[in-house]
């Protein structure tokens, strides 16, 4: 019992960090004009959880899509609405109305990880609510204080976001309990 409790945390660390070398991509390759870098770290990263869990492949690949091609129109919305704008220096190409590469990457990288915190959260709607909308002003202020984001309505910007956010991610772990009803520690 105490190898299979060692393993589970392991697991979790490990999936953890690598989650951070991720969005860590995807900032620092916004920041030096290599916007595909965090996409590429994110495949790399999602390549890696897939091997391991190759019983899982197909689920985990629905689940990201789902979640990435939602919360993409999320994030065009937000920026077609003026609610945020992102840097030009940022994108790989000059289509200013449309999701970045960089923060699908953030998106996928997120959708990635959500199966092994769903152990933490399943059925808890509220807690993740509070967390999309904590994660949300940590992110954009974070991506607004590096220069690759601008909250073009300053606070207001910050709260619609969190908002969106804490609404769409409750969502993202009702649909990744139905794929995956039952994960045991």
């Amino acid at each position: 019992m105490n190898k299979m409790k060692f393993k589970f945390w392991l697991n979790q660390i490990i999936g953890t960090l690598l989650f951070m070398a991720g969005v860590f991509a995807c900032y620092i390759g916004a920041l030096q004009q290599k916007p595909w870098l965090g996409m590429v770290v994110v495949f790399v990263i999602l390549g890696i959880d897939l091997f391991q869990h190759k019983q899982l492949i197909v689920p985990r690949l629905k689940l990201v899509a789902v979640v990435t091609i939602v919360a993409a129109l999320i994030e065009t919305l937000l920026i077609l609405t003026s609610v945020y704008s992102v840097a030009p220096f940022s994108r790989m190409l000059n289509f200013q109305f449309i999701i970045p590469i960089w923060i699908l990457a953030l998106w996928i990288n997120f959708s990635n990880r959500v199966i092994s915190y769903l152990v933490f959260t399943r059925g808890k709607h509220l807690i993740n609510g509070i967390l999309g909308f904590i994660f949300a002003i940590l992110i954009f202020r974070s991506g607004h204080r590096f220069g690759l984001i601008e909250l073009n309505h300053g606070i207001y910007s910050l709260i619609i976001v969190a908002l969106a956010w804490g609404i769409f991610v409750p969502f993202i772990y009702i649909y990744a309990n139905r794929l995956f009803p039952v994960i045991k520690k």
